[in-house]
């Protein structure tokens, strides 16, 4: 889990989620001037404050109110607080008003909601003062000057809330003149690395050599390791501080040696049963909109109420999508097929522009997921004239088949929709990263993120 979950977001969630909880007791203490005597009803006021803590964590999520890279108490981080704080406070309302019998006595249950609103307030400007004046915990040095490693120092510079300080390149004198376009400096050759580490107090060193064969000092290196110093390569550290995979100048022997990329048969086994069992779920709770869809389309527009389009899967098998109509029928009749819909596209119909920002069109491949075609996440299945076309266009473009296709996936809820070619290597590389650290675990994160992205049309 640690791979891909920030563990400062879970740490920060974990106590403030027992900060919430606290208010129910505080919040009868301040009513009645004491802690109830009676065991049950203290636990009955816990229950009654978890319950809020779960609804104030809800929306703190939906408003990206633990995403950190602005440090500084910035006007848009108060309005996204106070936001979350108040839809918070009203389905806190709402929740109690439909199920009276959870609320305790009505001063208690006010207090308690006034205390979780100060509280959480009071806790996020206190992480965003302690992000701002507190010095970088990490030193980093960089050993290289690789293009993957200007584009790893370029990455930390602009995400201050990594807390990463970065030292210098050590690399060749004759290459200094290639990291010009980056924000740091060469602080000296491979030859005076110890002497570097000592100076700069480095704690923290990323190799990204062009040929690492030629040119590393093993000796030196692992007696720094030996010594308590992290040394990684340039693709594990970006792997972990980005969430993808670089396939740009990526070594094979990389993709070879790691020890991601192994999928176990208990793996895709635990995946089936959780898609299969969140397909019936989705498909018994939209049923109604489903029935309604299907009206809406056949009144709107001549045509099937049903898409379906031919995509590649696992192994590079083709299967036909299900998808809810959303265009004019023989839309790519005079064009042939098309990568993207571009806006205000005169071929969508009007209720297909609402079922598409609404992500409805998507529904139907619950099907799909149901007769084994796809998996409920995975990466976007492609059209076998663009896979055919990608696959020889950008390197490692091809791994995508390894797994079964999805619904929603870790590219989907970190990236969006691709428009072109430098928007599908982007997502390939979020892709990668899943398909290399795959597990039920992250199925279950991705799930999660993808109802936050849903709920808020995020990459609508």
């Amino acid at each position: 889990m640690r791979q891909y979950v920030s563990l400062r977001r879970v740490g920060a969630a974990f106590i403030e989620t027992l900060l919430l909880m606290s208010c129910g007791p505080i919040g009868y203490f301040f009513h009645f001037n004491s802690f109830p005597s009676n065991i049950d009803e203290y636990y009955y006021l816990l229950g009654q404050a978890l319950l809020i803590a779960v609804v104030f964590q809800f929306f703190l999520h939906l408003n990206d109110a633990y995403h950190f890279k602005e440090r500084q108490l910035s006007f848009k981080f108060i309005e996204t607080l106070l936001c979350a704080v108040v839809l918070a406070i009203l389905a806190s309302y709402f929740i109690f008003f439909i199920v009276p019998w959870l609320t305790t006595k009505d001063g208690v249950f006010v207090w308690n909601l006034i205390l979780a609103a100060l509280f959480v307030l009071l806790w996020h400007t206190m992480i965003r003062v302690y992000l701002y004046v507190r010095p970088p915990h990490t030193k980093l040095l960089v050993f290289g000057s690789s293009n993957l490693a200007l584009s790893t120092v370029e990455i930390v510079l602009d995400h201050p809330e990594l807390g990463i300080k970065i030292a210098g390149f050590v690399t060749d004198i004759s290459n200094a003149d290639d990291i010009s376009g980056v924000n740091a400096e060469v602080i000296g050759s491979f030859a005076d690395l110890p002497k570097l580490v000592e100076k700069h107090g480095v704690n923290h060193i990323i190799v990204g050599l062009t040929d690492s064969r030629k040119k590393l000092p093993t000796k030196e290196l692992l007696d720094l390791k030996t010594n308590g110093l992290l040394i990684e390569t340039v693709e594990d550290f970006y792997e972990r501080v980005t969430g993808k995979i670089p396939v740009e100048n990526l070594r094979p022997s990389w993709l070879v040696f790691n020890s991601g990329f192994y999928i176990s048969k208990y793996v895709f086994l635990l995946k089936r049963i959780l898609s299969i069992f969140l397909s019936v779920v989705l498909l018994i709770l939209t049923s109604p909109i489903l029935l309604l869809t299907m009206l809406a389309i056949k009144l709107d527009s001549k045509g099937p109420v049903f898409y379906k389009q031919k995509r590649v899967g696992r192994n590079g098998r083709v299967f036909k999508l299900v998808k809810f109509r959303s265009m004019r029928q023989d839309a790519e009749k005079e064009t042939g097929p098309v990568w993207s819909t571009q806006e205000n596209d005169n071929r969508v119909t009007r209720v297909g522009r609402f079922l598409r920002r609404a992500r409805i069109d998507e529904l139907p491949q619950i099907f799909n997921v149901l007769r084994g075609d796809m998996d409920m996440v995975g990466p976007r299945p492609e059209r076998p004239f663009f896979v055919e076309r990608l696959s020889t266009e950008i390197p490692y473009y091809p791994l995508r088949h390894i797994v079964k296709p999805g619904i929603t996936g870790w590219a989907q809820v970190n990236y969006g929709y691709a428009s072109k070619l430098e928007h599908t290597v982007e997502k390939l590389q979020y892709d990668l990263f899943y398909i290399k650290n795959i597990s039920l675990a992250l199925d279950l994160l991705v799930i999660f993120e993808t109802i936050k992205t849903v709920l808020v049309r995020k990459g609508s």
